[in-house]
């Protein structure tokens, strides 16, 4: 006869729960934050590029990348989450001077000026 299933502990409860947590998917909004982006690139010229690429799939509200902190990352507002999403889909994973883009929904609206 089988044994019935054991209750967990505490702790893998509250692992349980911690787990659940960082895994939750992020709800789709109109702003993206990208990541990988090439550091080598001129951040004047990064953010052209990325207007011009992210306006293929809608209009771009804006791009914020900060030239010092968190080079290699920037935030794309879009006019909308059907906008935005499209972006992702298209985009994520996509070469871009010569780094694969790594797009996810932003945690939060864009806090680079």
């Amino acid at each position: 006869m089988p044994e019935p299933p054991r209750k967990k502990s505490k702790k893998n409860q509250k692992q349980t729960r911690k787990n659940i947590k960082k895994k939750a998917p992020i709800s789709p909004r109109s702003t993206l934050y990208v990541s990988n982006l090439n550091e080598k690139i001129n951040p004047k010229r990064l953010r052209i590029n990325l207007y011009l690429l992210f306006s293929i799939y809608g209009e771009v509200i804006k791009v914020a990348i900060s030239a010092k902190k968190q080079r290699g990352q920037a935030y794309i507002t879009m006019k909308n989450v059907d906008e935005a999403n499209l972006a992702k889909i298209s985009l994520n994973d996509e070469l871009f001077f010569e780094n694969p883009l790594h797009i996810e929904f932003s945690k939060e609206d864009s806090i680079i000026r």
